[in-house]
């Protein structure tokens, strides 16, 4: 059993389809809690903008929103943007 909480990067780790599960379980519970919109896209990455953080989210949180719940190669802050590893 793994511990409940969000996982970046977590493609080919141990127990990966687990950290997969939670971070769907998680993002299910938060995805209308912040307002983002996408920012662009370049090679192996997505840049977000957050528009509306009402309820104070993480960045984990909303870089968590901003991939639909996947999260699995992780994410990075550039300055105002999140930026999703997609590759």
């Amino acid at each position: 059993m793994i511990e409940r909480k969000i996982y970046s990067g977590w493609a080919f780790s141990e127990n990966a389809q687990e950290k997969s599960e939670m971070n769907r379980e998680i993002y299910n519970e938060i995805k209308s809690k912040a307002k983002i919109r996408s920012a662009g896209v370049g090679y192996a990455h997505s840049k977000y903008e957050v528009l509306d953080n009402p309820e104070n989210l993480s960045i984990l949180e909303l870089a968590l929103i901003c991939d639909g719940g996947n999260l699995c190669f992780g994410y990075r802050v550039e300055g105002r943007y999140i930026v999703i590893h997609t590759d």
